[in-house]
């Protein structure tokens, strides 16, 4: 493999840095401990006695990993240092839980020889999590993590605090005394509303709130942490839902146990704010200015499914032009992906264009010939830009899955006619296979995929239906006619090396 040219401005390295925009890193259980100050494990000698089932089968070496990278990205909801602050030192981590006792909310399971169980948290300051699969996992994570939240007050862990509020929690949902509504501006609600999925929690998550009061919120805890933007909004509009109230009743927690944990806090989190860019979004500042974007009809043009829709609406924004072909944003700093042709040398100099009009003079920072990829860092971007982005996925799509592409077509064939092809173009297909070897030679990009593109595309991201990052469109097989893209594993592979 080529080596990777980098250039580096001359500049002091922060002495912490921010996390990877992506939400992927070479090394996820040390990012993630980096991030939380908790320890990730995966054994049963590693964990607390007190979280641990009578049966924890332990997962494999690619489990672990792939668990470890879902919860260092949503690790990126709480603030740097949240857990070893509050005394949640240690998150524990199995293929599952079993136990041959049960609170007639779940199956028995054969192979668990006991009654299956998704977490556990006590206050010793630790919690288990069973990972089953990649959309249980982080729901389970939230739901724990806000258990050991319930019971911390003013930094110190207890079981009597985690009770302590049930009170004020039912004369809130009985309408004794409701909270009031969120106090979001307009600009924040318009903005919250373009990458909101218009979901609306009506009353309880599931029937396993009737559990308990402190199980009922954290049912809350990770439906809203995975549905921050709709959690926000309904709670600013529709705060006389019981859901809404629930809602309230969390962020008042979260502010009770850290103030960090502030609704501003959650705000840049469902903005899509990382790193550095999180913790200014803690402070009291203008939200972000709603910006005229002719381009995302196309969206709705394109798209049928309104889930798949929002998505892509929200993600849209970060899609970019430059050179003769495209890219995506990925740092709130401005930092955009693209195909290394695109990209050239380092050094090279380009005018980057978003779809609401903003322009910004960019450099060539870092640049793979082997990998086709190239990052493009933006140098004139105001402190107050708020730039639209898009996150990796956690991880690789498989054959079949749909995808999005969305860039620029181009306005004349390579032989100068004009095409009358419009910018920010969006096209729907599907993921048709790979070819061998995932992180070998991409100048004919080793992800096949069925979405139409001319050759301007080079660089666009395919997005999948969540609006997340799952390749980069660079080339095209003339015998076959079939696009190719830089792989998911490639693109993980090149952001780990220049990070």
């Amino acid at each position: 493999m080529s080596p990777i040219i980098l250039f580096v401005a001359a500049l002091a390295l922060p002495q912490e840095p921010a996390p990877s925009p992506t939400g992927v890193t070479r090394d996820p259980v040390a990012a993630f401990e980096r991030w939380t100050g908790a320890r990730l494990v995966f054994t049963r000698k590693e964990a607390p006695r007190q979280v641990l089932y009578a049966t924890t089968p332990a997962l494999s070496a690619e489990r672990r990993r792939q668990a470890a990278e879902i919860l260092y990205a949503h690790a990126l909801n709480y603030p740097k240092g949240l857990f070893a602050k509050i005394g949640l030192t240690t998150v524990a981590v199995f293929a599952g839980c079993g136990d041959p006792e049960g609170d007639g909310f779940r199956p028995w399971v054969e192979s668990l020889n006991g009654y299956r169980y998704f977490g556990r948290w006590h206050e010793v300051g630790a919690i288990a999590a069973c990972y089953y699969d990649d959309v249980q996992l982080p729901l389970t994570f939230h739901h724990e993590v806000f258990h050991h939240i319930d019971a911390t007050h003013a930094g110190r862990t207890a079981y009597r605090y985690f009770s302590s509020d049930d009170d004020r929690f039912a004369r809130a949902l009985s309408g004794d005394e409701p909270y009031p509504g969120l106090e979001l501006d307009p600009r924040t609600l318009r903005s919250l509303r373009a990458v909101a999925g218009g979901h609306v929690l009506e009353e309880a998550v599931a029937r396993y709130a009737q559990k308990s009061a402190g199980e009922d919120q954290a049912e809350t805890a990770r439906w809203l942490q995975t549905n921050l933007a709709d959690g926000l909004i309904q709670a600013a509009l529709r705060p006389e839902l019981a859901g809404s109230q629930r809602i309230l009743h969390l962020l008042a927690e979260y502010h009770k146990a850290d103030a960090r944990l502030s609704t501003s806090w959650f705000i840049g989190v469902a903005l899509g704010q990382t790193g550095e860019a999180q913790r200014r979004h803690a402070e009291p500042e203008p939200a972000p200015v709603a910006r005229d974007n002719p381009y995302l009809d196309k969206v709705d043009a394109e798209i049928d499914d309104p889930d798949v829709r929002r998505a892509i609406r929200g993600v849209q924004p970060a899609t970019v032009r430059l050179g003769g072909g495209s890219g995506v944003n990925i740092d709130p700093a401005g930092l955009i992906l693209t195909a290394g042709h695109v990209a050239d040398a380092v050094g090279d100099r380009f005018t980057v264009t978003f779809p609401d009009g903003r322009r910004f003079s960019g450099v060539t920072i870092a640049s793979d010939d082997f990998l086709d990829l190239g990052l493009v860092r933006l140098d004139d971007v105001p402190a107050d830009a708020r730039l639209p982005i898009a996150r990796l996925a956690p991880s690789a799509p498989e054959v079949g899955d749909p995808v999005v592409v969305i860039g620029q077509p181009g306005r004349r064939t390579p032989s100068g006619e004009p095409t009358d092809y419009e910018p920010w173009h969006v096209s729907v297909g599907s993921i048709r296979g790979f070819l061998p070897d995932r992180l070998g030679r991409q100048s004919l990009g080793r992800a096949k995929h069925s979405a139409w593109t001319y050759w301007g595309h080079s660089g666009s991201p395919l997005f999948d239906t969540r609006g997340r990052i799952v390749a980069l469109h660079n080339s095209w097989d003339s015998r076959t006619a079939m696009r190719h893209a830089v792989p998911w594993e490639a693109i993980v592979h090149f952001l780990d090396q220049t990070r």
